[in-house]
């Protein structure tokens, strides 16, 4: 049966999804929850139909939404934890395993790969027909070796539950294992080391220090219910519609699902932004009678202090709280939180529809659904820039250039994002090759509309490593490709 993929706020067990849930993989309507994991990436290199095959008998071990579901409740009774198993293909995938091209998943950015800078795309608002390639502003020959060459695919093993270091020793026994199993159907190109970090609080970090994946929409009851539990959501709406994440697969039956995948590595500058925001601090602290703190300074750069209080809600120190209903209806001129903070970038909450009249759902529907993990050093005060550590960012949604692409190009990477000389987002915004970016306006008092303006530029601590779009197709074209 096919899916209303309007409906949102849905029951785990509703019968109308059962079939549907069954056929998609988990880690999409719901994260995997999983501390630790390993990205295995792999170039077919035999015939088609020994790769099909080899799909097609390794698609049992793929872990549905439902059989996730199972498995969470099962920890949460025994505490016995569960391997689980997502499996994606790039569009050159779908080439080496001979899919007829009817059944290729259809998106643009998709077919062409992240590599590929002279594709063009139309990334404004309402279309003006003037496309722009390399929309991320990407520089390919600064990406790692493994990144440069064909990616046929990419399997997500992920484990939790345990004590860290078994967690690892057993995710090493599966890669091995899989390794074994792809003896001459296909190449490890390389495997990446993810792991979840935490603060004191018990809070998923990322290497700055700031909570992470703090207003992820959300699609099932269970969360949401929670979230109304966490403060409400009177001043925003935190529920999604599965068209924001699920696409029919074309290769798939009726009840066939999947989802398009960005994939990031994203090396972070951890001491390069701390040592940053400490002249930030003291340049804003020369223009105010309060001292300004790197804090303070860096939750103006992220939109939210560390433990994740939104500081267009708090102007002094934030306090433990994942508060997610607000928006910036009482901060339209950007006096608490600066228009190019990224969480305002990211999630404009309702600033596009003041400045330029445009329909809430429009707004809403440029929203991504974030399931990266940190990897390398957990060292969070680094005495050298430029450490092996940083997000392995993962977004999925139902569009790649209507989501992904167009968040980082016409909100972060667009210096006139929301309005003109607002500058780039500080953390993920990108300018483009060979040209120096503008300062920022940074307030020197919080919500004050008699608060001088201070110009900083603040950028360039995020630098990609390498990527590629992929596809998690439905169960149903995994377990029948050698038919």
């Amino acid at each position: 049966m096919s899916a209303n993929l309007n409906q949102t706020n849905i029951d785990i067990d509703d019968p109308n999804f059962q079939e549907v849930f069954k056929n998609l993989q988990g880690n999409i309507v719901k994260g995997h929850g999983r501390d630790h994991s390993r990205h295995v990436f792999f170039r077919f290199k035999s015939d088609p139909k020994s790769n099909r095959h080899w799909v097609q008998k390794f698609s049992s071990n793929v872990t549905s939404t439902l059989e996730q579901d199972a498995q969470q409740k099962s920890f949460k009774e025994t505490g016995q934890c569960h391997l689980f198993v997502n499996f994606m293909l790039s569009c050159s995938g779908y080439q080496q395993l001979d899919i007829e091209k009817d059944k290729w998943p259809t998106d643009k950015a998709f077919q062409a790969g992240m590599k590929d800078l002279t594709t063009k795309y139309d990334t404004t608002p309402r279309g003006d027909h003037n496309p722009t390639a390399n929309p991320l502003n990407d520089d390919v020959s600064q990406w790692e070796a493994g990144f440069q060459g064909t990616i046929d695919g990419v399997i997500i093993l992920a484990l939790g539950g345990v004590e860290a270091k078994q967690a690892e020793q057993m995710l090493d026994k599966e890669v091995k294992q899989l390794e074994q199993s792809l003896s001459g159907v296909a190449d490890i190109i390389f495997v990446q080391q993810g792991h979840v970090m935490r603060n004191d609080k018990n809070q998923v970090i990322e290497h700055f220090g700031f909570v992470d994946g703090v207003s992820n929409p959300k699609f099932l009851f269970s969360e949401l219910n929670e979230e109304f539990k966490n403060g409400g959501y009177s001043q925003n709406d935190p529920s999604a519609p599965l068209n924001t994440v699920m696409v029919k697969d074309p290769g798939g039956d009726q009840s066939s699902y999947g989802t398009y995948v960005v994939y990031r590595k994203l090396q972070q500058n951890i001491k390069g932004f701390w040592d940053k925001l400490e002249v930030l601090a003291n340049t804003l602290s020369e223009n105010t009678s309060n001292k300004v703190t790197a804090e303070y300074a860096g939750a103006l750069c992220v939109g939210r202090f560390k433990d994740g209080t939104p500081i267009s809600e708090q102007g002094k120190d934030g306090w433990t709280n994942l508060f997610n209903n607000f928006n910036y209806d009482n901060d339209a001129d950007g006096l608490r939180c600066p228009f190019h903070s990224h969480a305002r970038k990211t999630n404009p909450r309702g600033d596009t529809v003041r400045q330029f009249n445009s329909p809430p759902t429009i707004e809403r529907s440029r929203r991504i659904v974030r399931r990266g993990i940190s990897f390398g050093s957990t060292d969070l005060s680094p005495n050298k820039e430029w450490t092996d550590a940083g997000l392995l960012f993962l977004s999925m949604q139902a569009d790649i250039v209507d989501q992904f692409i167009f968040m980082q190009h016409t909100w972060c990477n667009n210096e006139g994002f929301i309005k003109q000389k607002t500058g780039l987002d500080p953390l993920v915004g990108q300018p483009k090759l060979g040209t120096t970016p503008q300062a920022q306006q940074w307030p020197t008092s919080w919500g004050s509309p008699n608060a001088e303006q201070v110009s900083f530029e603040f950028s360039g601590f995020i630098r990609n490593l390498g990527g590629e779009y992929f596809f998690m197709p439905s169960l149903d074209f995994l377990n029948t490709l050698s038919n």
